[in-house]
């Protein structure tokens, strides 16, 4: 009796679905590589770790859209080369045996045991913004803002980026100077986008303010055109990412 009592709860173990193993892996070496997916918002992310683990060495692939946890994960393991993998058991023996495993960057976790949260990553510290090299993005869209920021660097700008118009408006009135041109999308909160435009006209009436009104949406275009027709550095248009560069260029170059 007391056998067929261990077997069931043996076989009750093995039958549980939804559990997981950690192994503790130590970071060597990282590849990380952005690309643009073509007339999209949607980015292609490449990025893989190189890691020693318990079950030899292996190349995490990681998955996943959570552009957050991403970042956060980058700056911890430039800080702490050891982490958690969670790997699920029905996949445990292809991670012990594969050289390189697929896995969503949710399921590593730190190794002193803190849990990441949403509030440990800001795009953008109002009281330590250094240099003149700035574009302030104001918009919702975490993937829309993180392909404009890509575009951004790439032209060797620095990105400070709000999802409200208050924040935005906060950090620009402190240092208005500090910023070459904005870009609003036409759907924030907090404030309307228009009072935003005035908000920041009113610090700096020269500065290029691009709205983006969104794709194939004339009558938003339209009620902005109207608010704005005599003010010359604002610009009512959508922002294509496959024109952005030249746009900021131009708007730029124009202010100077």
């Amino acid at each position: 009796m007391k056998k067929l009592f261990i077997i069931c709860i043996l076989f009750l173990g093995l039958a549980t679905p939804g559990l997981a193993r950690d192994f503790i892996v130590e970071f060597i070496e990282e590849n990380y590589k952005e690309i643009q997916a073509q007339f999209s918002y949607t980015p292609l992310i490449y990025h893989s770790l190189q890691v020693n683990s318990s079950a030899g060495p292996k190349i995490l692939i990681l998955t996943g859209n959570d552009y957050n946890y991403r970042k956060w994960l980058r700056y911890y393991i430039a800080q702490d080369k050891k982490f958690i993998t969670k790997i699920p058991d029905e996949r445990l023996d292809e991670f012990i045996s594969a050289k390189a495993y697929t896995i969503d960057v949710t399921s590593l976790h730190p190794f002193n045991g803190e849990k990441w949260k949403k509030g440990d990553l800001t795009t953008s510290d109002q009281t330590t913004i250094e240099g003149d090299n700035h574009i302030l993005i104001v918009d919702p869209n975490e993937k829309r803002t993180h392909l404009i920021q890509i575009i951004v660097k790439k032209m060797g700008y620095q990105a400070t980026i709000f999802k409200t118009g208050k924040q935005a408006l906060d950090s620009f009135k402190l240092q208005p100077e500090k910023f070459k041109m904005v870009i609003i999308h036409h759907t924030i909160s907090g404030m309307p986008s228009g009072e935003l435009t005035k908000q920041v006209l009113k610090l700096s009436h020269t500065i290029p303010v691009i709205i983006d009104t969104g794709y194939k949406n004339q009558n938003m275009e339209n009620e902005f055109i109207s608010k704005f027709s005599g003010f010359r550095s604002v610009h009512i248009k959508p922002v294509i990412l496959r024109n952005l560069q030249k746009t900021i260029e131009i708007l730029i170059k124009k202010n100077a």
